[in-house]
């Protein structure tokens, strides 16, 4: 494109559009790239978060497994031996809510629990199985600290011959110490309302009530014959 200067000469001035519209498109294209590289290591970072989130969980079933089949072993048995299998999963200051309503702290408060109740010629309990069931997957804090819920059904056999199955729901706490996970605290909660043994009591209660009316009926005509017998 040209232009004529006062002494009638035409100067030629170079086309500069063509070469902005170039070094814009440049810049727009490295923009463009810097962009997808940057969403490139957002997805490749996320990607990584969910793997290790993924690891942790897979961690966490193999410490429920692991757990419930110890458990389950020592309800079968009744064996001394068996309750350090279940104490390998446990935290050394973990903190149990027994089905029972007795609180235990420690490998130690552990022991004597079992001892108590599902160990030894003189335990309450001859065997019990529970099934757990988890309500969703675990809830994590950093990554050492879980917490999981969930409700389980338990299947006992008491020493003095009485066989029920309980529901109950329950709450676990667990930490990771020296790249291992541990149960840190364990919480049943039956619920007062569907308590199997209360309603075997009660039904004793009916059952004793409603003989102890059909005697007082059958005495009651008894003592009137033998009355009227007498009048005449």
């Amino acid at each position: 494109m040209g232009t004529v200067g006062p002494s009638g000469v035409h100067h030629i001035s170079p086309d500069l559009t063509g070469g902005n519209r170039l070094r814009q498109g440049n810049r727009q294209t490295r923009r463009a790239a810097i962009a997808c590289l940057f969403l490139s290591l957002l997805l490749v970072q996320a990607g990584r978060a969910d793997d290790a989130t993924e690891a942790i969980h897979n961690e966490l079933r193999a410490l429920r497994d692991g757990i419930t089949e110890a458990f389950n072993k020592l309800g079968a048995s009744g064996k001394e031996e068996d309750v350090g299998a279940v104490l390998q999963y446990v935290h050394k200051d973990v903190v149990l809510n027994a089905m029972n309503g007795d609180t235990s702290v420690g490998h130690d408060g552990i022991r004597q629990y079992f001892r108590k109740t599902m160990v030894g010629p003189n335990r309450t309990v001859q065997r019990v199985y529970h099934e757990f069931t988890v309500a969703a997957l675990s809830t994590l804090h950093g990554d050492d600290t879980a917490i999981a819920y969930g409700s389980t059904l338990g299947r006992y056999s008491l020493t003095g011959g009485l066989d029920f199955e309980v529901n109950a729901i329950w709450l676990c706490t667990m930490v990771k110490e020296h790249g291992k996970w541990l149960v840190a605290s364990f919480q049943f909660a039956p619920s007062i309302f569907d308590n199997p043994i209360a309603n075997k009591l009660q039904r004793t209660v009916y059952w004793a009530g409603g003989i102890a009316a059909v005697i007082g009926i059958a005495l009651g005509a008894l003592l009137g014959r033998m009355s009227r017998r007498k009048k005449i």
